[in-house]
């Protein structure tokens, strides 16, 4: 692997908690009560929990293989030929992830800020603006996510807050009264609230400390699993299960109803909404850079900034291919979900056990 800039552990603390807090969070209350009612904070719990073990195995992959890219390791360790099959698997998985928050992100900004203006242009001016950073390597996009990273986490802080006033925390209750049987189905649900850190697939090559990796990991999973449960209770303590399986975006209801003292900023959910698309955009731009890397080193290519312009228009296809939000939401669940557990799951697994098999026969 030739040389490259580093990154800092807090840049991929920072890296991952932006990939993975995405425009999905607006929706996610809405998902776990469908399925699980106001038991949903043990799916949050627990999907945060059956992360952490994905993340110590991608770790430990590249603490195994010194020097190496993701690459590389997967190449020498399960041959060509599956690698090229996962490569594809992965590369579907990333377009499709692409497409799905392209569209979510057009709905969102037309029906809150911009209902005038058609979501084609919306669609493309988004895609065009994360193409002109994901041309850059990682060290820029782990830069880029660890500047948004703050943004992010006082923002969803200030929301929680000020939603505590109008708070009935009586509606979190009763607790453990949901049909079990419903966890695994939750659980699946939420892998897409989740996914993003397989983005330490293409950083952890570059960390400056790779023994300190896994602690700055685990911290941004920790994290985020706080701010989704604070974004459920709150959401729970502010409207009834009813009101929440009625409305696609709780979260922003829930931003829409803050009052802040002395009236000095009204439309709260506007200005929410424009803070998340910044949010949004760290969420889509490492993805971008994944995706371009990914067919760079599967067509072996030196550079990934030509993919990164001819999927432009594929993304916006693939972002008007559902008719609505309800379709964009089955799309998620059948085929993300599970491209996604392939790719950044079954993959890592199989490279990790296949690698220190022939390791120890060694």
């Amino acid at each position: 692997m030739t040389k490259d800039p580093k990154i800092s552990n807090i840049q991929i603390r920072g890296l991952m908690t932006s990939s993975i807090i995405g425009v999905g969070t607006l929706s996610l209350p809405n998902q776990l009560v469908s399925i699980i009612g106001k038991d949903g904070w043990i799916s949050i719990i627990l999907s945060g929990v059956l992360t952490i073990p994905i993340i110590w195995i991608i770790n430990q992959i590249f603490l195994n293989n010194p020097g190496k890219d993701y690459f590389q390791i997967v190449k020498s360790t399960l041959g060509s030929t599956l690698f090229y099959l996962f490569m594809i698997i992965l590369s579907v998985y990333f377009i499709i992830f692409l497409g799905s928050i392209t569209r979510n992100l057009g709905q969102l900004v037309n029906a809150f800020l911009l209902p005038n203006t058609p979501i084609e242009i919306i669609i493309l001016t988004f895609i065009l603006a994360c193409s002109y950073i994901a041309i850059y390597e990682i060290d820029i996009i782990a830069r880029a996510g660890y500047s948004i990273y703050p943004i992010i986490i006082i923002t969803i802080f200030i929301l929680i807050v000020t939603c505590i006033p109008t708070a009935e925390f009586t509606g979190i209750l009763p607790v453990f009264q949901s049909d079990i049987t419903q966890l695994p189905k939750s659980i699946g649900t939420n892998f897409f609230s989740f996914a993003g850190f397989e983005m330490l697939l293409f950083a952890l090559p570059y960390a400056e400390d790779n023994k300190k990796t896994f602690k700055s990991s685990l911290l941004a999973i920790l994290i985020v699993t706080i701010s989704y449960l604070g974004i459920f209770f709150m959401t729970l303590a502010n409207f009834s299960s009813k009101q929440i399986k009625s409305q696609i975006y709780p979260v922003l209801m829930l931003a829409k109803q803050v009052d802040l003292p002395g009236y000095f900023l009204q439309n709260l959910d506007g200005l929410f909404m424009a803070i998340w698309i910044l949010v949004v955009f760290a969420s889509m731009a490492p993805t971008y850079f994944a995706m371009g890397k990914v067919l760079s080193k599967t067509f072996k290519t030196k550079d990934h900034k030509y993919f990164i312009w001819g999927l432009i228009p594929v993304i916006y296809f693939l972002a008007l291919i559902p008719e609505n939000v309800a379709e964009l939401f089955i799309i998620q669940e059948r085929y993300l979900n599970i491209l996604g557990f392939i790719s950044i799951v079954i993959t890592p697994v199989l490279v990790f056990i296949v690698g220190t098999i022939r390791k120890r026969f060694k």
